[in-house]
């Protein structure tokens, strides 16, 4: 300010220097505000976090040795896994080891006696990989009414430069492993020994993304008929624009839309507009269309907010230490109601003096004098009932967290880190299909390549692509 304004301001008394000392004091809390956040305060990804000094890291790696006794690996008790043996038709090729010598002096020929059944160890190899070469011969025959020579026509599937079963190892190389186009060719050229152009592997994929369009319906319509969803969204980019991917997850199914908004609209165009289940997200104003007791809020972004709260001068940031400590009671009780089996009317009583403090504490905070913090907690408090739909609604096993969430999209960031988005929107339908596939796979602990190379058979041959929904959701 210079001084000129400073003696005008100054002239108009002391209301008028006052409201301006609030307003520099509100900018420059905003401005530490902003500097301090991070992934422990905030909703920013752990890589968005500044970096520490090396002293820093040396002192975290010192604190958390001492707060964990134990050793890397397994631990004393553990149970060992071995790979197990695979049956006598399986194995390909047998050798037989004798034996050198005894530690008498006798050397071993073989004529000795044999006891017992001989150890067995078994090693993996691969075959060298040949690929399978498929010629097709068109014929021309004259014809005998007008003797005109007529060149026999490619069956549909004799089209494509590549079979089905490499048309699903590049899909599975590029939407499940991220690799990149280039990648892709050098896999398919060095390992598969096929002769492909970078234009031959983006043929392929669009004809795996065509395949997949009908399953990814499939299972929108199954997301929309669950009876808990977890829901979230992240950036995406489209040639460049940026465009907002959304994805929605149930306990076995899973769906991912990229839409140029991230708005309401959007958000019912993934769960559509008459969704019945229980949806868990991260407070989103988006997914408001539905009722209250429909939601459950995600308590570790809570936690994460409440952080940052705890951090603030005076009376907001001791509140804020309160609630973050109740917060963290919360997430305990729920632990320990899964890991001891406990029933629901246990965690309810654990739950119900934390639910009473947490309330008042939101309370008085909503009445304080720090507006942002004032903001926040009236905010929370109308939505105070989502909190608890994970104890009040026991029949369903509904997670307090967004966690199941946040493991869905996180494949699709590093997907848009490694590959820099779409440049289309067939390259968009693309993401969505495959992304979709690849987690209701994984949701369900089934092979992602064997379904893709199913898929890609079937329509090859021409006949209906398997479904991916579960067998309680096919109906009769």
């Amino acid at each position: 300010m210079r001084r000129e304004e400073f003696e005008a301001l100054h002239a108009e008394g002391p209301d008028a220097v006052f409201a301006v000392i609030c307003g520099f004091e509100a900018r420059i809390e905003e401005l530490e505000r902003r500097v301090n956040r991070d992934s422990g305060n905030s909703s920013q990804p752990p890589s968005s976090d500044p970096p520490k000094s090396r002293a820093e890291r040396r002192r975290a790696a010192r604190e958390a040795y001492k707060r964990s006794i134990r050793r890397s690996g397994g631990q004393p008790g553990h149970e060992g896994r071995t790979r197990e043996l695979v049956g006598p038709e399986r194995v390909d090729d047998r050798r037989e080891h004798l034996p050198g010598r005894c530690c008498c002096g006798h050397q071993f020929d073989g004529g000795e006696q044999r006891i017992g059944d001989p150890v067995c160890h078994q090693q993996y190899e691969l075959a060298v990989i040949r690929p399978l070469v498929f010629e097709h011969s068109r014929v021309r025959l004259e014809c005998p009414g007008c003797g005109r020579a007529v060149l026999a026509e490619l069956p549909g599937p004799a089209l494509a430069g590549f079979g089905p079963r490499l048309d699903a190892h590049i899909a599975l190389l590029a939407g499940v492993m991220r690799l990149s186009r280039a990648d892709v060719r050098r896999v398919v050229v060095e390992v598969f020994r096929v002769p492909a152009s970078i234009g031959a592997i983006d043929n392929a994929i669009m004809r795996m993304s065509a395949i997949l369009a009908d399953p990814w319906a499939e299972l929108r319509h199954a997301v929309r008929q669950a009876a808990v969803v977890h829901a979230d969204e992240t950036t995406w980019r489209l040639g460049g624009a940026q465009q907002w991917l959304w994805v929605a997850a149930s306990a076995l199914v899973a769906c991912y839309r990229i839409d140029p908004a991230r708005s309401q609209k959007a958000a019912k165009a993934l769960l559509g507009e008459d969704f019945g289940g229980f949806l868990l997200s991260d407070r989103y104003a988006g997914y408001h269309f539905l009722d209250v007791l429909q939601q459950q809020l995600c308590w570790c972004h809570v936690i994460r907010q409440l952080v940052e709260i705890s951090q603030r001068p005076g009376a907001a940031g001791r509140r804020g230490k309160r609630l973050v400590k109740l917060a963290r009671q919360v997430i305990s009780a729920h632990r320990s109601y899964l890991q001891d089996d406990h029933d629901p009317e246990w965690l309810a009583a654990q739950l119900a003096p934390l639910r009473e403090q947490i309330r008042e504490l939101l309370e008085q905070c909503a009445a304080g004098h720090h507006t942002r913090t004032a903001n926040f907690a009236a905010g929370l408090l109308e939505e105070y009932e989502a909190l608890w739909t994970f104890a009040d609604v026991p029949g369903l096993a509904i997670d307090p967290t967004n966690n199941a969430a946040e493991r869905a999209v996180r494949h699709a960031v590093l997907m848009r880190k490694i590959q820099g988005g779409t440049q289309s929107d067939c390259g968009s339908r693309w993401i969505e299909r495959i992304q979709s596939v690849r987690e209701t796979c994984r949701l369900q602990r089934r092979p992602v390549l064997n379904w893709l190379i199913a898929a890609a058979t079937a329509a090859h041959h021409g006949t209906p692509v398997p479904t991916l929904l579960p067998a309680t959701a096919q109906g009769p």
